[in-house]
C-alpha cells in the first residue's frame, strides 16, 4: 500500500529530478516524463508540468479543481552530464516499482546532485583520445591524429585550469579553440612531415562541439517543444561560431606571421 504524501513534498522530489535531468542534457519529453511518473506514484493529484529549456513550472490542483501547489525553478545552462541522466532514469523507475518510500527517494536524489564531477585526469585523457580518433575518421593520418591528440590534451588542460573561472560560454570556447588550434600549428610547423592542418584542427576542436545540445534541440522541435528547441539550437549556433571565430583568428594571425597560407 502507497504512502500519503503531501502535493508540496512530491513536487518538491519531482522537480529536484526534473532539474537533475534538464541542467544534465536531457530532453524536454523526458523531464516531463519523469516528473509526471514520479508525482503520479507518490499520488499527487492532477500534477501538471512545463518545462522549457532553462525552466520549470509545476502545478498540482485538489479535487475541487484549485490550484493547491505551484513551483517555479529557474535552470541555467551547464554543462553535460549522461550519467546523472541514467540515475535519475533508474531512480524514477525504481520508484514506479514501489522500491523506495518518498523519503528514501530524496536522499537518492540528493547523492546524485552532489556526486563528484568527472576525474581531471580522465577529463584531459577522454579530450585528447576523442580529438585523436575524430582526427582519423575525418580523414587525418596517423600523423595528423597524433597532432590532434596533443591539441587535444592542452585543450582539456585549458579548460580545468585557466578557463575554470566563471567566464561567459563565447568567450570560454573562442580561447578554446584558439589554444586547439594554436597547439594544430606549432605541431604542423615543428614536424618535418606533411601534414592536414585542416584535419588536425577538426579534430582537436570536437571536444568542444556541442552535440548533445544540438541534436536535443531538433528532437525537441520535432517533439513539439518549439521555444525549448528554438533556445537550445540557438546557444549550439553560438558556440559553433565561437569555435570559427576562435580557429580563424589563430589561423589568421599565423598566416600573416609567416608569410603564407596557413591551409
Amino acid at each position: 500500500m502507497r504512502e500519503k504524501n503531501s502535493s508540496s513534498d512530491v513536487l518538491d522530489t519531482a522537480t529536484m529530478c526534473g532539474r537533475i535531468l534538464l541542467e544534465n542534457g536531457a530532453e524536454i519529453f523526458r523531464v516531463e516524463d519523469t516528473m509526471m511518473r514520479i508525482s503520479s506514484y507518490y499520488g499527487v493529484d492532477n500534477p501538471s508540468f512545463f518545462v522549457l529549456s532553462n525552466g520549470i513550472f509545476a502545478t498540482s490542483k485538489d479535487e475541487d479543481g484549485n490550484d493547491s501547489v505551484a513551483i517555479v525553478e529557474h535552470i541555467p545552462f551547464s554543462g553535460t552530464n549522461l550519467s546523472k541522466v541514467v540515475m535519475i532514469n533508474q531512480l524514477s523507475r525504481e520508484i514506479c516499482q514501489g522500491k523506495h518510500t518518498l523519503e528514501e527517494a530524496n536522499s537518492i536524489i540528493e547523492t546524485i546532485k552532489n556526486s563528484k564531477k568527472q576525474n581531471p585526469i580522465s577529463f584531459i585523457i577522454a579530450n585528447a583520445l576523442g580529438a585523436g580518433c575524430f582526427s582519423l575518421l575525418l580523414g587525418g593520418s596517423c600523423l595528423d591524429s597524433c597532432g590532434s591528440f596533443l591539441s587535444g590534451m592542452m585543450l582539456g588542460l585549458f579548460l580545468l585550469t585557466v578557463l575554470a573561472n566563471r567566464l561567459s560560454k563565447i568567450t570560454k570556447n573562442i580561447l578554446g579553440a584558439a589554444v586547439a588550434s594554436l597547439i594544430s600549428v606549432i605541431f604542423s610547423t615543428l614536424i618535418p612531415y606533411d601534414t592536414s592542418l585542416m584535419s588536425m584542427i577538426a579534430g582537436a576542436i570536437i571536444p568542444l562541439v556541442p552535440g548533445v545540445a544540438f541534436v536535443n534541440g531538433i528532437r525537441d522541435i520535432a517533439d513539439g517543444d518549439y521555444i525549448s528547441g528554438a533556445v537550445r539550437l540557438l546557444d549550439a549556433m553560438l558556440v559553433f561560431l565561437s569555435i570559427a571565430i576562435g580557429v580563424g583568428i589563430v589561423l589568421s594571425l599565423c598566416s600573416l606571421s609567416l608569410g603564407g597560407k596557413m591551409l
